[in-house]
């Protein structure tokens, strides 16, 4: 049997989960090795997703970040004792941007595996006037064509949106699954076991909770709207953001619930379905995994600054979205606190799931 090999030096978040769903479905052909940093397999996140699984791992890796050439020497040094077939790269945005050149120059002239390249910061649908969009994508469709003429590169993929049935021309669709094992069904249930009010509403900002989601401006659009909700931040929290939750008025501070630190995935998904309803009120115009657990756990989703989670509302019918403005975000977070919880969704997309995520990942069916 041959060896697939999975390079992730930076093991946080959601990574993690996104290596383990590529390896579940690698490892039904093929013995599977995780290449991570010194220290990888300590890191909380990788022993929540990965820590259980029957995989060799090798921490090899002095930086999370590391030089691309010194990815091409480690690839090439396993190929030299092992019967390596495949190898992905899970976040390979800044690899694509020299391997074309450094893998050549560690191989040479020898037999190179199956190369498959997982870029998290590919935009896969863009409207013409998107101009921001076109300079982060073009380069990089360019570099990847690059890397296959030389033979450096195989098969390349990206995270797409939840709406996003098309396959791809040049970096392929991998739309990101929408996984909780929690429901909302349960929701009276999760708050009494997380000490958070059964009788309050809750608009939920879970994952890592940075000013990038503005919870700011979230708990701005709540109280300026008159909706009568309180706030959850769960999940790691910025500096910054913990700095404006210790800086709120009492009156407010008893009306934002936080459970701070890194979350297990259990109890992040608990939460998430203990809220009624999701933010993601943040400008990367790309998938959101939060956004996939409260989907998939039935809450609704209120989102802004990104047409691909706009799109994905749409096409699930899971929610609302809304301009990036304050009375906007009030607006929508009403509309979805106003939704009946027992309607059927008109959802026009089947379910993205962690099975379908990996296999367009290696390019492999079922």
């Amino acid at each position: 049997m041959g060896l697939t090999v999975l390079v992730e030096p930076y093991p946080g978040g959601h990574r993690s989960q996104a290596v383990a769903n590529v390896a579940a479905v690698a490892a039904r052909s093929s013995d599977v090795l995780v290449l991570t940093s010194v220290g990888g397999t300590d890191d909380p996140a990788y022993r929540e997703y990965l820590g259980h699984l029957d995989h060799r791992v090798e921490e090899v890796f002095t930086d999370v970040y590391p030089p691309i050439g010194e990815i091409a020497r480690q690839i090439d040094r396993l190929c030299r004792s092992e019967d390596v077939d495949t190898v992905v790269l899970m976040d390979a945005d800044q690899a694509l941007k020299r391997w074309w050149f450094e893998l050549p120059r560690a191989f040479g002239l020898r037999r190179r595996p199956r190369i498959v390249f997982m870029l998290t910061r590919y935009p896969a649908q863009l409207r013409i006037t998107d101009w921001v969009g076109w300079r982060l994508r073009a380069p990089k469709a360019v570099l990847a064509v690059v890397a296959r003429l030389t033979g450096s590169l195989h098969r390349v993929a990206g995270f797409a949106g939840r709406d996003d049935m098309t396959v791809g021309w040049i970096v392929k669709r991998a739309r990101d699954p929408a996984i909780c094992t929690a429901s909302a069904r349960d929701r009276e249930a999760w708050r009494e076991a997380h000490g958070l009010p059964v009788d309050r509403r809750i608009v939920g900002i879970c994952g890592g909770v940075s000013e990038r989601k503005h919870p700011d401006l979230v708990w701005d659009a709540i109280v300026s709207s008159g909706v009568d909700a309180d706030l959850l931040l769960a999940g790691g929290l910025s500096e910054g953001v913990a700095a404006w939750v210790d800086g709120l008025a009492p009156e407010d501070r008893a009306r934002v619930h936080v459970r701070a630190g890194f979350l297990p995935n259990d109890v992040l998904d608990q939460l998430v379905a203990a809220c009624d309803v999701a933010a993601l009120v943040m400008t990367n115009n790309g998938p959101s995994g939060i956004m996939g657990k409260a989907l998939a756990a039935g809450v609704p989703v209120v989102t802004a600054g990104s047409q691909v989670r706009a799109r994905e509302v749409a096409a699930t019918d899971g929610g609302e979205s809304a301009t990036f403005d304050r009375d906007a975000i009030g607006a929508a977070i009403g509309r979805a606190l106003a939704r009946d919880p027992d309607a059927p969704r008109q959802g026009s997309v089947p379910p993205a799931t962690a099975e379908t995520f990996a296999e367009s990942v290696l390019g492999v069916r079922s």
